[in-house]
């Protein structure tokens, strides 16, 4: 199965949940925003929300610093 993710064409083997991918990806829900088709996921979804091929996802990572 086919999805893009982070803006790249990823090949997975199976539908994963949101937390499942995380973790294969060795991402921390904790930290990360995740975006699917267009839409900001609640974290409270992340157990339940399965990626399907063809979805569009992105982790988002917010990063403090600056001026």
């Amino acid at each position: 199965m086919e999805i893009i993710l982070n803006g790249e064409k990823e090949s997975l083997d199976k539908e994963y949940t949101v937390n499942e991918l995380l973790k294969k990806l060795d991402f921390n829900p904790e930290i990360v925003t995740v975006s699917l088709n267009g839409a900001i996921l609640l974290k409270e979804y992340f157990d339940n929300t399965l990626i399907k091929s063809g979805d569009t996802v992105d982790f988002l990572l917010f990063m403090g610093g600056g001026k």
